[in-house]
């Protein structure tokens, strides 16, 4: 394992919106950090050749992974650390930034691999001042919680600014669950953690980041990321099982096994709540491995299905 962290800043041309003056703002937030020992990864899907240039010439960037072909942002962000892996080694972990993120203070990464560094902790998920998700905890959407707070099996919040520990990957292959279109990827993490036996905590106040958002109407529940939601494949707000075949959600938590290995989904809209008799306080599963082998076969895609090593792409190392 090589002494770094591999960060992927992740942004799509999709929805042909020209968010390229922002990116080039939040990356530079991170090369303004404190905290220097990491590889910087662009992860783009269909952004046009003059947006690229753009970053390449404003940002100081080591990679550039290219995806040319309509993919979500949980399967270009996968290939993006295997690339990264591939020409960096393997890294201690990977912070996911989507295209809305930018630091607020020169110490927040530093600060956020401190918390990462100082527990045995499988995910660590920066405050963020829009769509945190806080929701799944009975909170009011801009909250600001100060000490850092476990996330308890079952629960999450929204992914925009997450390290992820390399664990996971050595784990299932890869560290997003691949077989979603849309929503609910986040339902999930709690139980990778569990797998691995590792826990997921979120930072306090002094690492909540700015997330850039818009707004119809100015209404705070119709909120999208500065390149949109799902711009592939597009499906009504909310949708749970809207998923690539031969997987569905529907059959998935219908398997007996879900239950009784001690996975849950979607816990917020009581979707399939976990059995708490498989964890020790609600934190530590009895039977990791159990777990882990039915989040292998359920919520990653089998190479038979979709194989990452014909994904259309370049990388470009700067």
């Amino acid at each position: 394992m090589e002494d770094y962290y591999l960060i992927v800043f992740n942004i799509c041309g999709i929805s042909g919106k020209d968010n390229t003056d922002y990116y080039i703002e939040a990356i530079n937030s991170i090369k303004h950090q404190t905290y220097k020992k990491y590889k910087l990864v662009v992860s783009s899907c269909l952004n046009p050749v003059w947006q690229i240039e753009k970053l390449k010439y404003y940002c100081d960037l080591d990679m550039i992974n290219l995806i040319n072909e309509v993919l979500t942002v949980n399967t270009t962000f996968n290939q993006a650390v295997n690339v990264g892996i591939e020409n960096f080694g393997k890294p201690k972990g990977v912070l996911y930034l989507d295209s809305g993120v930018k630091f607020t203070a020169d110490n927040q990464l530093e600060k956020l691999v401190e918390l990462f560094e100082s527990g045995n902790f499988g995910m660590v998920s920066a405050q963020v001042d829009n769509d945190m998700g806080w929701c799944w905890f009975g909170l009011p959407p801009n909250i600001i919680f100060k000490p850092n707070l476990i996330v308890p099996i079952g629960r999450a919040v929204n992914l925009h600014c997450q390290i992820f520990h390399i664990d996971i990957h050595e784990e299932f292959g890869a560290i997003m669950p691949d077989i979603f279109k849309s929503y609910c990827t986040e339902s999930t993490f709690s139980f990778l953690n569990a797998a691995i036996g590792k826990e997921w905590i979120i930072s306090g106040e002094y690492a909540r980041v700015h997330h850039r958002m818009y707004w119809e109407n100015n209404d705070i529940d119709s909120g999208n990321g500065i390149d949109g939601h799902c711009a592939g494949f597009p499906v009504e707000n909310g949708a749970w099982d809207h998923c690539f075949e031969p997987h569905s959600m529907k059959s998935i938590i219908a398997d007996p096994e879900a239950i009784a290995c001690g996975f849950g989904y979607e816990e917020l809209r009581d979707i399939l709540n976990h059995d708490p008799n498989c964890y020790i306080d609600n934190r530590f599963c009895k039977d990791p491995q159990r777990l882990s082998s039915f989040i292998k076969k359920n919520i990653f895609r089998q190479k038979k299905d979709f194989d990452y090593s014909k994904i259309s792409q370049e990388t470009i190392l700067c």
